[in-house]
């Protein structure tokens, strides 16, 4: 993505003002579609521990309290472009990240795995 950040751009358009933003933009882009992705991948580990819950949790309070004031102070505050957008939305994704993997981290493996065993002999 961040080596072909102006071909991204010519699925949305051709206009050279619009591709030059794309390609000023592509550090942060790039960094919200890495910790995205890695967030979706660490909230695999407690969503099949059954802790669905908590990952609702997890993601309301990243949003609400990482990337809305990332995305708010930065536009208002360093960079009133896109750039500023991105790097509060990253902001708020690397959030999430931390909590996803706290998350992981803390959780009682053995519990889960005993619950796992149970739900498989019942089946």
């Amino acid at each position: 993505v961040y080596c072909n950040m102006r071909a991204l751009g010519m699925l949305f358009t051709n206009d050279p003002s619009y591709l030059e933003l794309f390609v000023e933009c592509r550090w942060p882009f790039t960094c919200v579609l890495f910790f995205m992705n890695l967030s979706v991948g660490i909230e695999t580990i407690p969503m099949s521990m059954g802790q669905t819950g908590k990952v609702f949790y997890a993601g309301f309070v990243a949003s609400w309290f990482g990337q809305v004031p990332g995305v708010i102070l930065l536009t208002r505050y360093w960079r009133k472009d896109l750039y500023g957008l991105y790097t509060g939305v990253a902001v708020g994704y690397c959030v999430l990240v931390f909590i996803y993997g706290w998350l992981a981290y803390s959780s009682d493996y053995r519990k889960y795995s005993e619950i796992a065993r149970k739900r498989a002999e019942v089946a």
